[in-house]
C-alpha cells in the first residue's frame, strides 16, 4: 500500500495488469485499494504445478467471477496463457502497475517478466509475488532465479523499490533510451 501512495496510484486513473488471478482475492485487494484503476486479469484458471490433483481447481474461475463481481465494470478478464495475452498486445498497450503472480516456474516467470516489462510505462511499478517461494527441488526452477536474472537484464531501466516476499521495481527508462 505504501507503493500505491508513493506513486499516487490511489488518486488518479491507472491501467493495471494482474498475471495470475486464481480466485480473485488479490484482484479484489487491488480494486479496493486503487479506486480509479482499470484491471486486466489474465489466468488460465487451470492452476499450476502446485495445484495438480486439487479438487478446488474446478471452482476457481467461478470463485474469481463471484469475487470481482462488485467491480466488474473496471475488470477485463482474459482466459488463457499470459504469454498469449502479452504477445497479442500492441506496443502502445501500456500499464501503470503490473502484478506478476502466474506460473511460479522460473522459465514462465522470466517470460512474464520480460514481456510484461515491455508494456510497463516509465514510472510504472511491477511487483513480483512469491519472490522467495520454494516449491521446486532445483533452486534454478523457482521464481527468485528468474527474477534475479530479469533484474540483471533490465539493469539501467528499472529501480528496485521493495524486497520482501514480494519484489517491486519502478521502470525508469525504455530499451535503448
Amino acid at each position: 500500500m505504501d507503493i500505491f501512495d508513493r506513486q499516487g496510484f490511489r488518486d488518479r486513473p491507472i491501467r493495471a495488469l494482474e498475471i495470475g488471478s486464481f480466485e480473485g482475492l488479490s484482484s479484489c485487494f487491488l480494486l479496493r485499494q486503487l479506486p480509479n484503476a482499470r484491471l486486466t486479469c489474465v489466468d488460465t484458471w487451470a492452476g499450476s504445478d502446485e495445484h495438480a490433483g486439487l479438487e478446488l481447481i474446478a471452482s476457481t474461475e467461478a470463485a474469481f467471477d463471484r469475487h470481482v463481481a462488485p467491480w466488474i465494470d473496471r475488470v477485463t478478464k482474459y482466459k488463457g496463457m499470459s504469454f498469449n495475452y502479452l504477445v497479442g498486445l500492441s506496443s502502445q498497450d501500456k500499464f501503470d502497475f503490473i502484478y506478476v503472480d502466474g506460473s511460479h516456474h522460473a522459465d514462465d516467470v522470466m517470460v512474464d517478466a520480460l514481456r510484461a516489462f515491455e508494456h510497463l510505462n516509465v514510472g510504472g511499478v511491477m511487483v513480483f509475488d512469491d519472490y522467495l517461494w520454494k516449491y521446486y527441488q532445483r533452486n534454478a526452477e523457482n521464481p527468485a532465479m528468474a527474477i534475479n536474472g530479469f533484474l540483471r537484464l533490465a539493469a539501467g531501466r528499472c529501480r528496485l523499490i521493495s524486497v520482501y516476499y514480494q519484489l517491486a521495481i519502478v521502470k525508469t527508462a525504455e530499451r535503448g533510451a
